[in-house]
């Protein structure tokens, strides 16, 4: 291995590109504005020195509550560099979840980029224990420094410092004389299997778990990238797929440090096809929905006739030489229709745990599949059908969880996917079902239904919340009444009803359940959040084999028996 750790690497190329292109980020609207590997240097060591000199412990977390702009891969890095280890947050969570996220974590730092995120940190900061200090990337207004005093004015309890991140960094700045020296020993002298970083991935429980990465972990990934589908210091790319998540982060920010690519910051997701004319990137990853929309657009647009090759490169501004694509399917008419174009979408397949698991190359692509096993990693499949996998680039555990870390690793030592697949005779990966109960919406997003479905539950008249999304755009959910308290509610309210089944359509009900989801709704991000669903006629019923005896649903039944109804609500 060329490196020791990831300080190293980004060590060697800061000096290797100095003076070449690397952000560019347009925050107002008024242009692109460009920054350099010089300059990313100075600033990941200016915010490390800041850590240090504001107590940064070694091994504490740094939190980055953040859209796609040039400050979160700085941070992550500096938090490297100062011997600490990044933590990303979903910018669509909750104050509830960020809590969770940042608590669980023990995060002593946490940067925000909006005042809509600093708005939940206000909401929560006198219940951050270990927080030392809130640096605002955009700075204060005068409502946020009203909003602080408000808080300040009522809680007992000491709260962690805010700071506008120019303030912040430029005290690093100031002493780097002082705490220079002291970062490049601490990140030199990082072990390939110290934690460099940590994504916080949703389990069957509900509750987040902190996958810790090492350097190993990056390093090997981002190797087994360059060896499969390259990309070179020539490329121009686009970051605004959730730096929080394991691919953006893997083969996004740490494979373009490792391979010299420059980036374009995209914080406004409307903007993309905009951008996309206007900068014309060379690479393209996304998700199937992206895909899917360019599709539909170029078939509209040309009226029933024939598309040449050129018209469909054009979408991506003339230049596009490498589409790849994870997280969900993608459907075979789309991948057909690019790839008689020349563009293949090449889908791959990897989770937060050991995210380099299997890739289509461009030279060696085969519909409906995740490609081939990746280089360094071994696949292979369990008796009962599930994809097992042994590599060096697997996670090193779950933070403070060591019963949910053995879980997931077989006596051999192979790491437990959760995912049902084949390998075909050419050697490509098929993923065929999920034992475990994720949901996978179409963006790629994961959320996990038991929290969902109890947070809905809370209301004592619920008997059952079954989320459904998987391979869908948005959750939909089916929701039944627990008979006997929903019967003394409806008597302590004077509802006439002739039959549980009427008693189940009343409006009151109705109402009543709405409220629930609403307030279930306001402590989940957007993703997780329901958008619609129905009130059923009966509960899931053990006879029917859509519960357990001890009433856990039996998810695959319970969307089998009511199939029609959750189309249903699709069409709405």
């Amino acid at each position: 291995m060329q490196y020791q750790n990831v300080y190293q690497l980004f060590r060697a190329q800061t000096a290797k590109y100095r003076d070449r292109a690397l952000f560019h980020h347009d925050p107002d609207g008024s242009g692109w504005r460009g920054s350099n590997w010089e300059e990313f240097e100075e600033d990941v060591h200016a915010l490390a020195c800041a850590f240090l000199a504001n107590g940064l412990t070694p091994g504490g977390s740094v939190a980055i509550l953040a859209g796609n702009i040039p400050q979160w891969g700085i941070a992550d890095l500096a938090a490297i560099a100062a011997g600490g280890v990044g933590v990303g947050i979903y910018p669509t969570s909750s104050a509830e979840q960020c809590e969770y996220i940042i608590n669980h974590s023990e995060a002593e730092f946490v940067l925000v980029d909006s005042q809509k995120q600093k708005d939940k940190l206000l909401e929560i900061k006198s219940r951050l224990p270990k927080v030392k200090a809130i640096i605002e990337i955009t700075g204060k207004s005068v409502e946020s420094e009203q909003a602080a005093e408000e808080v300040e004015e009522t809680q007992v309890q000491s709260a962690p410092e805010f700071f506008r991140y120019d303030e912040f960094i430029r005290i690093g700045r100031d002493r780097s004389a002082e705490f220079l020296p002291r970062v490049e020993s601490i990140g030199n002298s990082l072990k390939l299997t110290d934690t460099a970083i940590m994504v916080y991935t949703s389990g069957t429980t509900g509750m987040p778990k902190g996958a810790m990465l090492s350097h190993k972990y990056i390093l090997n990934s981002v190797e087994s990238l360059r060896q499969t589908i390259p990309i070179f210091d020539e490329d121009v790319c686009f970051s605004y797929l959730p730096h929080c998540h394991v691919a953006e982060r893997i083969s996004g920010l740490y494979n373009r440090l490792y391979n010299g690519t420059s980036v374009y910051f995209v914080d406004d997701i409307t903007k993309l096809y905009k951008y996309m004319l206007e900068v014309k990137p060379t690479v393209f990853a996304s998700l199937p929905r992206f895909f899917e929309k360019i599709h539909a657009k170029l078939v509209a647009d040309s009226n029933g006739g024939e598309i040449d090759a050129q018209t469909v490169k054009d979408a991506f501004g003339g230049r596009i030489r490498l589409l790849t694509s994870g997280g969900a399917a993608l459907p075979n008419e789309v991948a057909d229709f690019f790839a008689r174009a020349g563009l293949p979408i090449l889908q791959a397949y990897g989770l937060t745990e050991n995210i380099c698991v299997a890739f289509n190359r461009a030279n060696d692509f085969k519909f409906g599949t995740v490609g081939k096993p990746m280089p360094m990693c071994e696949v292979k499949i369990a008796d009962d059908g599930e994809i097992l996998i042994h590599s060096p680039m697997m996670f090193s555990g779950y933070f403070k969880d060591q019963e949910k870390t053995a879980e997931m690793f077989n006596e051999s030592g192979w790491l437990l996917t959760g995912d049902l697949g084949a390998i075909d005779d050419d050697g490509f990966l098929s993923i065929t079902g999920r034992k475990k109960e994720i949901i996978v919406l179409s963006s790629g997003k994961n959320v996990a239904p038991n929290l969902v479905e109890n947070y809905v539950k809370e209301n004592h008249l619920i008997s059952q919340c079954f989320l459904y999304g998987d391979g869908k755009s948005y959750c939909v959910a089916l929701i039944t009444l627990n008979q006997a308290e929903a019967e003394i509610f409806a008597r302590a309210n004077g509802i006439e009803f002739k039959d549980f089944a009427e008693l189940a359509s009343n409006s009151i009900i109705a109402e009543n359940v709405e409220n629930s989801v609403a307030a279930a709704n306001s402590r989940l991000s957007s993703s997780e959040q329901i958008k619609t669903y129905k009130i059923l006629k009966r509960d899931f019923s053990a006879e029917l084999d859509e519960v357990t005896p001890t009433l856990k649903v039996k998810r695959n039944i319970v969307a089998q028996n009511f199939a029609d109804e959750i189309a249903a609500l699709y069409v709405k």
